[in-house]
């Protein structure tokens, strides 16, 4: 079988018949040889073992989908993937899927898949069509759904975009979508530090994303910056100040800060963005924690967690005081609490969101959840009909729960629940472009082992108790600075590595799959 396109031509016909045709002339193992090859090299380029046998099957399985779904030069991945099952989900959606769908990448080491960067780039013109008329110069956005050239694929005029035009306003203006793709588009540079992902695609689409929301700050009588209405995804009432919408802005405008400087820009906007995180209104928050935005508080199920995004995935908002901490818990505590419209990506995100506070124990329980409740048996999952980003989020949240590199700093193990004693992860990709190998044996980590890439400065929370030693591929001393909370700075030029090991410890560093801590059924079979 194959597949061809050609709209608006009609050759795709013609085009399938010939395929097919010269594949059916050859010998099979002409046509597995080279398959075979490429699952080899695959599944190769990066390795994570840990004692939970379903889990651990489960997560192969998504590593499997995800290669079968994507490719850098093909289609975004629409939402219900590649199987062709009847769907109230045909096309491509930005509010949440897109970005769920393609986060693994990043630290299983496949960023050949990505194509959300490449699309974005592609038909960055479609874009700024997508804004009303009087924006267009200057601004961008994408709508809740797109076909795969990104031309809005719902009946809603301006595709969601109508903030600012009296009498034409959609009923839901859902204004974040391009900037919290563009996040994702951020994480492909940063766990590459490919300068052209930042000059090319991030920088100019970033600033006209942002610069849409620019046109509609206003200031107040408090002094501070205010949106008008906007729509937090699916929750189903607009709200001025949307927490969706704010976090959003706030990351944009310091992520275009800090790309200007790392590209050397002088942009004439600066000193706007600059005003935009000085004067920002603060996150509605209330008793329970994060608004949907001023004057409307979280108080109904909700699947969605497009409120809280500032801790995840953009954690600006990370629990470094405990005052943030406090707000996160209560916050998770209080959008879970609520029972009836729950889906299996709430429990992604909440397992994501307690890695990030480091108990693993929470995250291993939610994960839970969504296996009992929601997963199918050959690790599918839907909701009115077959959709793909939430068992491909759930190894995301495997990810969170064994790695973490936000804030320039790796996170070695940060959120192990007990019961994972052994641990062997290898070739993890790491923000800074560096590859991650570690080792966790009885319950504490045994050896640790980065190679910098793009030579970018590698810091490290190593979780290996007592005294370090660190020494270079060929077993020489390396420098370092060490600081109290079990964080080791190294200065690494490109293609260096450094061993992270406890004084006078000689680990055995070959990689292998740990053994499982008990029997399991597999995925997809009968009992």
């Amino acid at each position: 079988m194959t597949v061809a396109h050609s709209h608006p031509k009609n050759t795709a016909r013609d085009r399938a018949l010939r395929a097919v045709t010269a594949a059916s002339a050859l010998p099979y193992s002409a046509l597995s040889a080279p398959h075979r090859a490429w699952w080899d090299r695959f599944y190769r380029k990066s390795f994570l073992s840990l004692p939970d046998a379903r889990l651990q099957r489960f997560y192969w399985i998504q590593l499997y989908k995800t290669a079968s779904a994507a490719r850098r030069d093909a289609p975004v991945m629409a939402t219900s993937g590649p199987w062709l099952e009847p769907t109230p989900w045909p096309n491509t959606w930005w509010n949440l899927n897109v970005q769920l769908e393609y986060w693994l990448i990043h630290g299983s080491n496949h960023l050949e898949l990505d194509a959300v960067t490449r699309a974005l780039s592609e038909f960055r013109d479609q874009l700024s069509r997508e804004v009303a008329a009087p924006y267009r110069a200057d601004s961008a956005g994408i709508p809740r759904t797109t076909d795969p050239q990104l031309v809005n694929g719902a009946a809603v005029a301006d595709g969601g975009y109508g903030v600012g035009i009296p009498g034409q306003d959609p009923p839901t203006p859902e204004v974040g979508n391009l900037t919290w793709a563009l996040h994702n588009v951020w994480l492909s540079y940063r766990h590459t530090m490919d300068r052209s992902i930042l000059r090319d695609t991030l920088f100019p689409l970033l600033r006209k994303a942002v610069n849409y929301y620019l046109h509609f700050l206003t200031p107040g009588a408090d002094g501070r910056l205010h949106l008008p209405a906007t729509f937090s995804p699916e929750y189903g009432v607009n709200a001025p100040d949307c927490n969706y919408d704010l976090m959003l802005l706030r990351w944009g405008c310091r992520t275009l800060l800090d790309s200007a400087r790392e590209l050397g820009v002088r942009d004439p906007l600066t000193a706007r963005w600059e005003e935009v995180l000085a004067r920002l209104t603060p996150y509605p928050v209330d008793e329970n924690g994060y608004m949907i935005g001023a004057g409307v508080p979280f108080a109904m199920s909700h699947r969605h967690y497009s409120h809280m995004l500032a801790v995840y995935p953009l954690y600006e908002v990370n629990g470094s005081t405990e005052a943030d901490r406090a707000l996160i818990e209560k916050s998770l505590a209080h959008w879970v609490g609520f029972e009836g419209a729950l889906q299996g990506y709430t429990f992604t995100g909440a397992a994501s969101m307690s890695a990030l506070l480091g108990k693993g124990e929470d995250a291993l329980r939610y994960l839970g959840q969504l296996m009992s409740r929601f997963i199918q048996a050959n690790t599918m999952y839907k909701e009115s009909g077959p959709v793909i980003e939430t068992p491909l989020s759930a190894a995301q949240s495997m990810h969170d729960m064994v790695c973490q590199s936000w804030g320039d700093t790796i996170r070695v193990f940060p959120a192990l629940p007990a019961a994972w004693q052994d641990l062997t992860v290898h070739d993890f990709r790491t923000q800074g472009a560096f590859l991650l190998s570690a080792v966790r044996e009885g319950g504490r980590t045994r050896w640790v082992r980065v190679t910098s890439e793009a030579g970018a400065p590698c810091v490290v929370r190593h979780g290996i108790g007592g005294d370090i030693e660190v020494r270079d591929r060929h077993g020489r001393p390396l420098d370092h600075q060490e600081t109290a909370d079990g964080t080791v700075r190294i200065a690494l030029r490109k293609g260096d590595s450094a061993l992270i090991t406890a004084a006078g410890d000689r680990p055995d560093l070959t990689i292998r799959p740990v053994a499982a801590s008990e029997p399991a059924p597999s995925w997809g079979l009968p009992a």
